[in-house]
């Protein structure tokens, strides 16, 4: 077991260390934790990553990459949204319904 002020967060396990940086950063688990250091690209020679109970389940190698990595864009397509079109062509309400609230 590790010492309790190492974890100050009940639900945060899971502790790094940037030395280089002088930051520390808490995570609910080794998910999270694996997305943080490819995002961010930081070298393990660098850090230190502690666990409250101890160390994490040894996944197996061919689960390896079951980080999802983001989806880039195809071509200049839109978002896929729906655009609304201006309330002043598509409106068949009153004209006296655009008017400003006084305070």
């Amino acid at each position: 077991m590790t010492e309790p002020s190492l974890f100050p967060y009940e639900n945060f396990p899971v502790r790094l260390e940037q030395k280089a940086e002088n930051r520390i950063c808490w995570f609910k688990d080794d998910y999270d934790l694996q997305k943080h250091l490819i995002r961010y690209k930081l070298d393990k020679r660098t850090i230190k990553i502690d666990y409250r109970d101890g160390e994490p389940v040894v996944r197996s190698k061919k689960h390896k990459g079951n980080v999802e990595q983001k989806s880039k864009p195809k071509g200049n397509r839109g978002t896929g949204s729906v655009r609304k079109g201006k309330s002043s062509v598509d409106s068949t309400r009153n004209a006296v319904g655009t008017t400003k609230r006084k305070k």
